[in-house]
């Protein structure tokens, strides 16, 4: 029995050994590739790209010239590591147009939606999951 006892000991410390120390770096990594410097900041997002967050659109508004491609990219994630990952509670939205045209995105809590705009007007837009309150318009001109 003492030598089942001393194996255990010895294996539980070769396994804290080698989980050994690391540390120094204050740099991560997003799934999406991004380097993130420890210390957070806010980044721009890419031109024609309205981000969902807090159950909003940002911008609510967006005026682009016709033939553009705009994209919506789901950032509405609380908790966890930030990036959608260990542990987070994702918000789910689905982006319906009000033109009539039946384009809607996928109902999801993370990732993109694009949509080409090949003629001018104005385009309004709702999340089906929450309604008015969550709303936005993309203007072509």
């Amino acid at each position: 029995m003492r030598q089942l006892e001393l194996l255990a000991c010895l294996g539980l410390a070769a396994s804290l050994a080698a989980c050994g120390g690391g540390g120094g770096s204050s740099l991560s990594t997003s799934p999406g590739g991004t380097t993130n410097p420890g210390g957070g900041g806010t980044t721009t997002p890419p031109a024609n790209t309205v981000t969902l967050v807090n159950s909003s659109f940002s911008p609510n508004s967006i005026t682009v010239p016709s033939g553009t491609t705009v994209n919506w990219k789901w950032s509405d994630c609380s908790g966890g590591d930030g990036y959608g990952g260990g542990g987070a509670t994702c918000v789910t939205h689905q982006i319906a147009f009000d033109d009539g045209s039946g384009v809607m995105s996928a109902s999801q809590d993370a990732g993109t939606f694009s949509r080409t705009f090949a003629s001018k007007g104005s385009f309004k837009y709702h999340c089906t999951i929450h309604g008015a309150s969550m709303s936005g318009e993309v203007i072509v001109q």
